[in-house]
C-alpha cells in the first residue's frame, strides 16, 4: 500500500501521430533525441533535435514531406550526429495530461523504429495510470517497459533537486554564451571529458572552426562557471 502512493520513475514506450515517429518508421537506420522546445506560438511549435543518422539529407527531405511541418533547419552538421530545427503545427496531446497528473518528463524523447521512449517522474501510481487513461483517448498506444518507486531518502533528495537544484541548473545555462554553451555541449557528446579521451582539444577546435587555444579557453571558462552549480546541486542530493 505505501507504494502505491510513493512517487515513482517510469520507462515507456508510445506510439502516436508524430512526425519523428513517422519519419523513422520509414527509414530505419536513424535515431532522433528531442533536446529542447525553443520557441511556440498559438499555433507551431519549434523543438530541437539530435539526429543519429549517416543519411542526413535523407531525414530532412522526408521531415519536410508532412504537412503539419512548417520548416526543417540543419543546426549542425557532425560526422553521425546532426542537430535540427523542426517548427510544426503544435500537438499538445501530452501537455494537459501532464499538467493535471502533476507528472513529468525526466530524460529527452529518443525515437527509433516508429516508436518514441521517454522517461516519466509521477507522483504516484494513480497519476501515472491516469495520466496514460488520459492520453490514450488522444489516440496514443502507450505501455510501461519498466517502473520503480522512489524511496523517502531518495524522494527527499529529489524534491530539493526539483525546487533548488533545477533553479541552479536553469541559473547555470544562464551563465554560459551562446558561444560557451555550444563548445561544452559538443565536448560532451564527442567524448571530451571520457577517458581515454575521443576527441583532442584540436579536433574539437576544427568541428567549430576555431584555434584550439580559443577553444581551450572557451572550455575553460564554462567550466569555471558550471562546476562550482554542479557542486551544490551534489550537496543537495547526498
Amino acid at each position: 500500500m505505501a507504494q502505491e502512493t510513493s512517487p515513482l520513475i517510469v520507462e515507456l514506450e508510445q506510439v502516436h501521430d508524430c512526425t519523428s515517429i513517422g519519419v523513422t518508421d520509414k527509414i530505419r537506420d536513424v535515431k532522433i533525441k528531442w533536446i529542447a522546445t525553443v520557441g511556440e506560438d498559438d499555433k507551431t511549435i519549434t523543438n530541437m533535435f539530435e539526429v543519429d543518422t549517416p543519411s542526413l539529407k535523407k531525414i530532412v527531405d522526408k521531415w519536410k514531406s508532412f504537412q503539419s511541418v512548417k520548416e526543417v533547419r540543419i543546426v549542425m552538421i557532425g560526422p553521425q550526429k546532426s542537430q535540427l530545427l523542426v517548427k510544426q503545427n503544435k500537438n499538445i496531446a501530452t501537455a494537459p495530461a501532464l499538467a493535471k497528473t502533476g507528472t513529468m518528463w525526466i530524460e529527452p524523447t529518443w525515437t527509433e523504429g516508429g516508436v518514441d521512449y521517454v522517461s516519466m517522474l509521477a507522483p504516484n501510481y494513480k497519476s501515472l495510470k491516469e495520466f496514460i487513461g488520459m492520453v490514450k483517448d488522444k489516440g496514443y498506444d502507450i505501455s510501461i517497459r519498466s517502473k520503480r518507486f522512489i524511496t523517502p531518502k531518495e524522494s527527499v533528495s529529489l524534491n530539493s533537486f526539483r525546487t533548488a537544484g533545477f533553479t541552479k541548473l536553469k541559473f547555470a545555462s544562464e551563465l554560459l554564451t551562446d558561444r560557451q554553451l555550444e563548445v561544452f555541449d559538443l565536448a560532451c557528446r564527442y567524448g571530451y571529458y571520457e577517458q581515454p579521451k575521443k576527441i583532442s582539444i584540436e579536433e574539437l577546435a576544427a568541428k567549430l572552426g576555431v584555434g584550439s587555444s580559443t577553444c581551450a579557453e572557451l572550455l575553460r571558462k564554462s567550466e569555471k562557471k558550471l562546476l562550482p552549480i554542479l557542486n551544490d546541486i551534489l550537496r543537495l542530493i547526498r
